[in-house]
C-alpha cells in the first residue's frame, strides 16, 4: 500500500505541511483550455502532456520511416472544453477514487459525504484530478513529473497531494501515479488511469481475467452481482461496443495466479499493437460505447461503485501508488 517513488524522478522526499503549496488551487473550473503541451520524444515515439487539462497524456504516437505518425491514443484537440464534458481522448489520472461512487455518496465511518462539487460538475465521475491544473515539478526530453495539491473541500474533507510521472522510452511509456494523505485523519483512497485507445473496426483486444462483471444496463455504471469466470478473452472491434447485448462497459478482476493485468490491442493488418500492463490494480475497466471508435482500458485499485466497502485507508503521510506500462509496436 505504501512505497517510495521508483521512477527516479526528482520529487520532494517528504510531503510539505498541510497548506504549504506555492500555488493553491481554486475550485474546479467550468472550462479547461489546452495550452502549449510538454513534448516528450524517445526514438520513434512522441508523447504530449497537458498539465493544465488534468495532467492528461494528450498524445502518444510513433513516427515511421516516411515521417508519418500513427496515434495509439485518440489525440486531444486544441479547443476548450467543459470540465464536466471532456473530450474522449488521451489518458488522464483518476483520484482520489476511480470512476464513480454509487449515488455520488461516500459512506465513511458513520458519516455520509456527498462527493458532488457544484456548480462545476453534474456528478463525481472519475474524481477531480482530471478537472484541475497540475504543476510541473520536473521536465526533461523524455520525462515529466506533475504535482496536484488538493486542500480540504466539502466534497472531500481530506487534504491530499498527488504526483504523476510520464516517462517515454524506445518501446513505450510508463505512467506512475501516487497519492499521499496530508490530513491528520485517516483517508479512504483509490487510484486509476484512463486511456482512450484508438479502436477502429478490425482491431482486437485480448486479456485474461479471474472474473468478468457486467452492468445490468447502460444506465447503471457499476458491476452487477453476476460473476462470470472467463479466463482468456478476445474482442474484435466492429467500430465500438463490447458485446452483442449492447453493453459498453465490462469490469474485469485481476487474475489470481499472476496478480497482474495484461491487455493487448492489435490493429488491423498486424503492423501495430499496444500492450497495457500493471501490477498494482485489482480491477480493469473496459469501456467502448457502440458506434464510438475508442477503447478504454482503465486499471483501478478498487471496485467501481463500492468504494465505501472496498478501499485502501491511508494514515497521515502514507502513499498509495499505481503504475501502468504501455508497450508499443
Amino acid at each position: 500500500m505504501t512505497s517510495s517513488r521508483a521512477d527516479g524522478a526528482q520529487v520532494p522526499a517528504t510531503p510539505p505541511a498541510a497548506g504549504a503549496t506555492a500555488n493553491p488551487p481554486g475550485p474546479t473550473p467550468l472550462t479547461l483550455t489546452p495550452g502549449k503541451p510538454i513534448r516528450l520524444a524517445r526514438g520513434a515515439l512522441i508523447a504530449e502532456v497537458q498539465p493544465g487539462c488534468g495532467a492528461r497524456l494528450s498524445r502518444l504516437a510513433r513516427r515511421d520511416t516516411r515521417g508519418d505518425l500513427f496515434d495509439y491514443l485518440v489525440p486531444l484537440g486544441n479547443e476548450p472544453f467543459s470540465s464536466d464534458e471532456w473530450p474522449k481522448a488521451g489518458a488522464f489520472p483518476m483520484l482520489p477514487y476511480t470512476n464513480m461512487l454509487r449515488d455520488d455518496t461516500l459512506h465513511w465511518r458513520g458519516s455520509t459525504i456527498a462527493v458532488h462539487e457544484t456548480p462545476a460538475t453534474s456528478s463525481s465521475l472519475h474524481g477531480w484530478g482530471l478537472r484541475r491544473a497540475w504543476e510541473v515539478v520536473d521536465e526533461s526530453t523524455h520525462c515529466c513529473v506533475l504535482q496536484l495539491d488538493s486542500p480540504v473541500q466539502p466534497a472531500w474533507p481530506w487534504h491530499y497531494q498527488a504526483y504523476l510521472s510520464v516517462t517515454l522510452d524506445d518501446q513505450g511509456v510508463d505512467m506512475q501515479l501516487s497519492l499521499t494523505n496530508l490530513s491528520a485523519q485517516e483517508m479512504p483512497a483509490g487510484l486509476g488511469l484512463h486511456p482512450y485507445f484508438r479502436w477502429p473496426a478490425g482491431a482486437r483486444v485480448t486479456f485474461e481475467s479471474e472474473a468478468l462483471w457486467r452492468s445490468p444496463s447502460e444506465d447503471i455504471r457499476w458491476p452487477s452481482e453476476q460473476r462470470v469466470h472467463v479466463g482468456p478473452m478476445e474482442v474484435v472491434s466492429v467500430g465500438g461496443g463490447l458485446d452483442t447485448g449492447g453493453r459498453s462497459t465490462w469490469f474485469a478482476e485481476v487474475p489470481t495466479e499472476s496478480g497482474r493485468f495484461e491487455a493487448r490491442i492489435d490493429y488491423a493488418g498486424g503492423l501495430r499493437s499496444a500492450t497495457v500492463r500493471t501490477d498494482d490494480a485489482t480491477w480493469l475497466v473496459l469501456h467502448s460505447p457502440a458506434g464510438r471508435p475508442y477503447l478504454c482500458l482503465e486499471p483501478s485499485t478498487h471496485r467501481v461503485g463500492e468504494f465505501d466497502t472496498d478501499h485502501v485507508v491511508l494514515a497521515h503521510g502514507q502513499t498509495l501508488d499505481l503504475a501502468m506500462r504501455i508497450d508499443l509496436a
